[in-house]
């Protein structure tokens, strides 16, 4: 029999070694595999079984998975929602696994030093120049046996520097490099003897740590080792302690539920729901309504959210439908969800990595916001939740739902290719949308980013004690700057954008590509000191709304905070913020919303810039309607504006999809972005490949480091691409971002 595990460097390629008849191997295992030419000790994730190996394989190049380290990590469905997700959306495993469940450190296993012969490495100790090499050895001669981090820690010297110096000293035959493998992820810990417990925690002169790794696993039941061992200093060598005197045992995770049998629920066609429109306490009541008269006792719902104070958000309003049921997750630890299901809560409100957890008796997936720009790939998720959603719903046979604003194109594509029903719960026909002209403010020489409507309309409402919400999508103080003398416009060295400036940090910074630098005094062309600082952020408006409006609260809301703000506490207010005002504001007490500058939405760089816009357009209307909202723009005739104001979304999806069709844009084609670490990028394939268009690369600031990115628009298939790279090619890839055409849904990964 052999097992595939996955691969360190290369997306969805797998790793094949035999296993032994002798060693009970099942997929979602975790196994200890001989890796490389030395063979040196791995930990590895079985994601297939195969009663034959690859015919390319030699006989001397099959290895022996060396043991099995522990069993069901994740159920067979999860390592086929990896291996999907690896393969459509080139994810190396060992990154996406890493992502989930936190296990890929430094080799993974914990490298254990110890010395052979204490006079012959007491002789090489004293023979040494180095003193940063001589106290490393005396730690050893002190200390051993010595796990790695340990001695990290205690000889403070780089752990390049370290492994480089044992390399060598393994060379001589002076130590002994043994490997203990790190602590189960799916065992649990329990009380196994009541009176020594209670004589370990009342006696004299035993450990605070010990004590309370112990009355930590009392309180909980059963526990997993990570929240045993939390912040306490030792707590793996104090478990292996308790373990060995009797104090606890281990248990599998499944054992706590072999008490609760529960009758096997066939579930017939299961339901696939688009529920579009409403604010999201108006969604959330419906998907509620439609859960409770399904769902059985048994069962569990997962919510997948895209940011977490909207997981803040949805736990209160799912809490008011489901008392005690709810369990709102922020955490890194994903064994936090498993746990409280044991404790009884059943809806699960997560991030789209909960996908990858298994949850028995999964009936219901909801994917909220579900056509918000943080469920396509980008920077900090590279797949596609709402269809990583659908195939983890096809694997389990779950019914689905997308709850939304407004219906992008993939959506759009599981509503007429997958039978999904569109419920529309609420539209906006008898909304008062003002869109307001600002050229003309321009033409009667108002500069202020104000319109005089819309200051009159805030002076209104705050006379009132009423409070408004202006969204600006834009943070620094001033989006360009300008030479009053010679026009000169100061942009990026990098990408050539204008400069934006930051007045809180002091600095210049480009928008597209990250690059940031001092800010000037003169002009570098002509010298002058009459620079301009144009253009309106957050931090230029709200200095001129509290010279504005001086008897008014000013509240201020940006991304990266968790604060959720409820305008029913408050009268007299402004909230002025960026798109991220819509996590953290309920809108019930707000007179009215106004897009400061609806254009910041209307003109971005991103594939999806068009739905996102009529997106967030409808969301400022639905969580204001029925009150006013107001759209300030230079764009009147804006064919989003102008769908927006009809209220049309299917007319609009129809001339969005247009658009793409004719540029070849997904749906209709995959869209790749590939960072290269060079420009050299030539040649690309290893074949002709027609109908197929690259851009770039172009260099780019990432992570402080020059990148050079290149896309990519064609009709082929991720793993066919990959298939026809050079190898040349594939060496300068360092990251990879996927906007894949909805056909892939119809492909399952390789059996």
């Amino acid at each position: 029999m052999g097992v595939a595990i996955e691969d360190a460097y290369l997306p969805f390629d797998l790793l094949f070694y035999e296993a032994p008849d002798f060693l009970d191997v099942e997929v979602g295992s975790r196994v200890l595999v001989p890796f490389g030419k030395k063979n040196k000790p791995k930990l590895a994730y079985v994601l297939k079984i195969v009663d034959t190996l690859p015919y390319q394989l030699s006989q001397d190049q099959i290895k022996n998975v060396i043991s099995v380290v522990e069993k069901n990590l994740f159920s067979k469905e999860i390592a086929k929602l990896l291996l999907f997700v690896s393969e459509n959306f080139l994810i190396p495993i060992h990154s996406l696994i890493n992502k989930i469940y936190g296990t890929y450190v430094e080799g993974e296993l914990v490298p254990i030093i110890s010395v052979n012969d204490l006079k012959l490495f007491s002789e090489f100790r004293d023979s040494l120049k180095s003193q940063d090499k001589k106290n490393i050895c005396d730690l050893l001669l002190e200390a051993s046996p010595i796990p790695l981090s340990r001695l990290n820690e205690k000889s403070k010297v780089k752990v390049s520097y370290l492994k480089q110096f044992l390399r060598e000293m393994d060379k001589k035959n002076l130590i002994k490099i043994e490997y203990k493998l790190p602590y189960p992820l799916n065992k649990l810990l329990v009380i196994k003897n009541e009176e020594l417990f209670e004589e370990l925690v009342h006696k004299k002169g035993v450990f605070k740590s010990v004590k309370n790794v112990l009355l930590r696993i009392k309180k909980n039941g059963a526990i997993q080792y990570g929240e045993a061992i939390y912040k306490i200093r030792n707590g793996l060598a104090i478990l292996e302690s308790l373990l060995k005197e009797g104090v606890i045992e281990e248990i599998d995770e499944n054992d706590e539920n072999d008490e609760k049998i529960f009758p096997l629920i066939i579930r017939e066609n299961p339901k696939r729901l688009i529920i579009d429109g409403g604010n999201l306490k108006e969604r959330v009541s419906y998907i509620s309504n439609l859960v409770k008269s399904e769902i059985h006792e048994s069962e569990s719902v997962l919510v997948v959210v895209n940011e977490i104070a909207l997981i803040k958000r949805l736990s209160e309003l799912y809490e008011g439908n489901f008392p005690g049921l709810v369990f709102g997750y922020t955490g890194k630890e994903k064994s936090e969800i498993k746990r409280q299901l044991r404790l009884g809560k059943r809806i699960i409100i997560s991030t789209p990595f909960s996908l990858f957890t298994d949850m028995p008796n999964l009936r219901f997936i909801v994917v909220e916001d579900a056509s918000s720009k943080y469920h396509i790939p980008h920077e900090y998720l590279q797949f596609d939740t709402r269809i990583v959603a659908y195939k983890k719903s096809e694997l389990e046979n779950a019914s689905i739902i997308f709850s939304t604003y407004s219906i992008d194109d993939i959506i759009y594509y599981f509503q007429k290719e997958k039978g999904f029903e569109l419920v529309e719960i609420k539209n906006l026909k008898k909304q008062n949308k003002r869109i307001i002209d600002m050229r003309r403010e321009l033409k009667s020489e108002n500069l202020s980013p104000l319109s005089r409507y819309l200051e009159s309309k805030i002076k209104k409402a705050i006379s009132s004690n009423g409070n408004v919400a202006l969204i600006l999508n834009r943070k620094p103080y001033s989006t360009f700057i300008v030479c009053g003398e010679c026009g000169y416009v100061h942009r990026c060295p990098v990408c050539e954008s204008p400069l934006y400036f930051d007045k809180e940090m002091n600095l210049l910074f480009c928008p597209v590509c990250g690059h940031t630098e001092e800010p000037i005094e003169k002009c570098p062309r002509c010298g002058s000191l009459s620079l301009l600082y144009l253009g309106y952020g957050i931090q230029k408006l709200s200095n001129s709304l509290r010279n504005a409006f001086k008897d008014t609260n000013l509240v201020v809301i940006e991304g990266g905070s968790e604060v959720i703000y409820d305008s029913k506490k408050f009268e007299k207010t402004i909230f002025l913020g960026t798109e991220a005002m819509f996590s953290h504001l309920n809108f019930e007490n707000i007179s009215f919303l106004a897009f400061v500058s609806a254009d910041t939405f209307l003109n971005g760089s991103e594939i999806n810039t068009s739905f996102e816009a009529l997106k967030y357009l409808r969301e400022g209307a639905f969580e204001t309607y029925p009150n006013d909202i107001f759209i300030q723009t230079y764009e009147m005739e804006n064919y989003i504006i102008e769908n927006f104001k009809k209220d049309d979304e299917l007319e609009f999806i129809k001339l969005e999809l247009s658009f793409r069709k004719e540029l070849n844009y997904p749906p209709f084609a995959f869209l790749y972005e590939f960072r290269l670490n060079s420009n050299d990028i030539y040649p690309i394939f290893k074949i002709h490949v027609q109908d197929t268009k690259i851009y770039g690369p172009v260099r780019k600031l990432y992570q402080n480091e020059n990148v050079y990115e290149l896309s990519i628009r064609t009709q082929i298939i991720p793993k066919e691409l990959y298939s026809i790279f050079t190898d040349s090619f594939c060496k300068k890839i360092i990251g990879a971002r996927v906007f894949p055409a909805p056909i892939i849904v119809n492909r399952n990964p390789e059996d």
